[in-house]
């Protein structure tokens, strides 16, 4: 199937290569590609990789096996020597042979082993370019993988995640996502709407015929509101994930004078933020590292939650509402004494409202009795810090799901998971009201549309490219 749309803002479907008019581009899957796929530096062993209805010629011209042996015919391995333009001696190399369509790209492919020393790569490199082959642009291999539809655009993103994971945590959530955590359930979901959308149209298109039954529309709406809240929900957790560092963010809220500031500076064992009695001292938010039981987290010290007067109080008002959007978990702190200060404040509705975990705390409990049911805790004295570590320990590694996405998952999939989430809350919404089916349908597509989106059914070409040059060469 040809690539369709507009110059320029071309639209592809998914399993369909496009092919791009004019001079070679990255996205022209006809020719045969070479890189070196081993990583920098010197090793045991180096990796040339080709990929392309030419591979395996490539990577035979030139090589003597130690025995005869076919033309190859599926997939082997074969040991000889390699004659490289200008190296004497013959290169001891294996070449790995792979048969289309059983291939991570689907096309021939073929990797020439041999010394892990840069500089007899870059000449067996050079070798295979002299034969045809064209090097390869950043992420190209994992390009045709995903334009053959051997992986969705997730799972493509997810090997980007495994290269450049810094943690436990991260590799296991991009290893999640390469085994289909995130795709598999907004294909579902896609599919479920497709047809339900199928089932609207044939209502419209047939409203006098007898035998179209009509949908049952109070369980259609709590079906799209439940699709719309697991939508959203995901689209939320997504705030903020797109960090570079990868550690979680941790944020401290409530009162003025509650005691936040002296307690972020015990757990990240400095004197970070200000620390006065007088209430509302903290206007900017201040962020630190600190460990807790192992795991690396972001704490963030933002302004007490109070009424905002003047401008530089509106701004740190502000900024602690932005942080908390960005929060993985908040620790809510009320000072000892004060029990349930936080709902005076309204924090039930201006904080606590969001789907990520919240840490009730008490703070200064050497200076009067806790209440029993909550962790307390005194900056003074140390009193319950290492179990507050401990903790928010355990509750973010709880949270490590299938939202916890590589980074160019994140940024990309946020904003369209919010547009389908709405577009299904308007169609809940519009059912439940006793609205045109034509009405429904509007939404149900644009659903349908923004999660295509992510799992790549429909992309722009300028999409792929800023996905793509993110990885490195040979991957």
């Amino acid at each position: 199937m040809p690539p369709y749309g507009a110059p320029g803002g071309r639209l592809y479907r998914f399993l369909s290569p496009p092919k791009i008019d004019g001079a070679m581009s990255l996205f022209d899957s006809s020719d045969t590609i070479a890189a070196i796929a081993s990583p920098s530096g010197a090793g045991p062993r180096g990796i040339v990789r080709l990929s392309g209805d030419d591979a395996w010629a490539i990577a035979l011209s030139g090589f003597e096996a130690d025995r005869p042996e076919p033309p190859p015919a599926r997939a082997e391995m074969r040991i000889g020597q390699l004659r490289v333009d200008g190296l004497r001696p013959r290169l001891p190399v294996s070449v790995a042979l792979w048969p289309a369509p059983w291939t991570y790209t689907r096309q021939p492919l073929a990797e020439i082993h041999t010394v892990g020393s840069p500089p007899l790569l870059r000449q067996v490199l050079t070798h295979c370019l002299a034969r045809g082959a064209r090097h390869a642009e950043a992420g190209e291999f994992t390009l045709r993988a995903f334009l053959s539809g051997r992986l969705d655009l997730t799972r493509a993103e997810a090997v980007l995640g495994v290269i450049d994971a810094q943690s436990p945590a991260q590799l296991d959530a991009a290893l999640r996502q390469l085994a289909g955590g995130l795709s598999a359930p907004i294909t579902s979901l896609r599919d479920r709407l497709l047809d339900v959308l199928a089932h609207l149209e044939a209502n419209l298109d047939f409203a006098d015929e007898s035998d179209v039954d009509p949908l049952g529309r109070a369980a259609l709406a709590a079906e799209l509101r439940a699709a719309s809240d697991d939508v959203l929900g995901l689209a939320e957790k997504l705030c903020g994930r797109d960090r570079s560092d990868g550690a979680p963010r941790v944020v401290l809220v409530g009162p003025p004078n509650a005691g936040k500031s002296r307690l972020f500076n015990a757990l990240v064992g400095g004197a970070q933020a200000i620390v006065s009695p007088v209430a509302g001292t903290t206007r900017d938010y201040v962020s630190a590292f600190a460990d807790c039981h192992g795991l690396t987290v972001e704490l963030v010290d933002t302004a007490g939650i109070d009424m905002a007067e003047t401008q530089i109080e509106q701004a740190a008002q502000a900024q602690r509402v932005d942080q908390t959007a960005r929060a993985d978990m908040l620790l809510v702190c009320e000072p000892s004494g004060m029990p349930r200060a936080s709902e005076s404040l309204d924090l039930d509705d201006r904080v606590i409202r969001t789907r990520r975990p919240d840490l009730r705390v008490t703070t200064k409990c050497d200076l009067a009795q806790p209440s029993p049911d909550t962790l307390a805790t005194s900056a003074a004295t140390g009193e319950g810090l290492e179990a507050l570590r401990a903790v928010i320990a355990a509750t973010l590694r709880r949270q490590v799901t299938d939202a916890d996405l590589p980074a160019s998952t994140s940024a990309r999939c946020r904003d369209s998971l919010g547009r389908a989430g709405e577009a299904l809350r308007s169609a809940a919404e519009t059912v439940r009201s006793g609205g045109g089916d034509e009405l429904v349908a509007i939404d149900l597509r644009q659903a349908v549309d923004e999660l295509g989106k992510v799992i790549g059914v429909t992309v722009t070409d300028d999409i792929l490219d800023r996905i793509f040059r993110r990885f490195c060469i040979g991957k």
